[in-house]
């Protein structure tokens, strides 16, 4: 944790909110109930667990291509899959409320910028049974890894695309129907990540969410975070430190911006 993630830590800590207590927003207390607090346990969670706890023990060592900010958590392109899992893809709890989320929101189209070793795009795919889930990654390393591990797990509504996110981004947003979630995890810069949100309102609707990971990975990515969540069509963000979300939903008369602990 670098110094400007640890003062926002602590900013974090203090001011966040817990268990859902003292908002007002009926959306966002309903969210609080269903998925950031719910500790329902549910049937794919055990499954994935297993595939989490395969990849901490894969000792196949990758050579990434890094077409993003870079890694504050290597040095170099040589990686082994062990360390990648340890260290740079989401813990297990953000990755289950994901997949909530998704499920309660009974997302059907998915949008995932970053893939890398296709975890999350797991649980986002068996959150969405009855949908599809499209996962761009620009290393052509990671985008195998994750290709064999969801044949291996038979998740067959998963699209991967090997390619760089500026290239690719413009043709899957004209051809998918709409963004019922939108998860950035990668290029975590200013101007990217400010881009691909401008390119991805284009598809979104009432009941969509973009998730935005990493918000306080420097103090650029933040200032993108402040950006986003003040735009003018965004009526409720919320801030998990690790990752934000934001909606536009019209029912949210009162524009929120909310912070949980978790």
């Amino acid at each position: 944790m670098n110094i400007h993630q640890a003062k926002q830590f602590i900013k974090h800590f203090f001011s966040a909110k817990r268990k859902g207590h003292g908002v007002h927003s009926p959306f966002a207390y309903q969210l609080c109930e269903e998925v950031f607090y719910n500790e329902n346990a549910f049937y794919d969670f055990e499954t994935l667990s297993f595939v989490r706890e395969d990849l901490l023990n894969d000792k196949t060592v990758l050579r990434i291509e890094d077409f993003g900010a870079g890694s504050k958590a290597f040095k170099s392109n040589q990686r082994k899959v062990k360390d990648i899992a340890a260290k740079a893809i989401s813990t297990q709890k953000q990755s289950e409320i994901f997949y909530k989320l998704i499920n309660f929101l009974k997302a059907k189209h998915c949008l995932e910028l970053g893939t890398s070793l296709g975890l999350n795009t797991l649980y986002f795919a068996k959150a969405a049974k009855h949908g599809s889930v499209t996962s761009i990654e620009g290393s052509k390393s990671l985008f195998d890894v994750a290709n064999a591990l969801a044949k291996k797990q038979k998740a067959e509504n998963i699209n991967f695309i090997c390619g760089k996110f500026d290239e690719v981004l413009p043709k899957i947003l004209n051809e998918i129907p709409a963004l019922d979630v939108l998860y950035i995890d990668g290029n975590h810069a200013y101007e990217a990540t400010l881009n691909y949100f401008k390119m991805a309102l284009q598809k979104k609707h009432n009941n969509s969410v973009f998730i935005f990971d990493d918000i306080y990975w420097s103090a650029g990515m933040t200032k993108a975070w402040e950006e986003i969540k003040h735009h003018a069509s965004v009526t409720l963000s919320i801030d998990m430190f690790y990752f934000g979300l934001i909606f536009f939903r019209e029912e949210v008369k009162e524009k929120r911006h909310l912070k949980f602990w978790v």
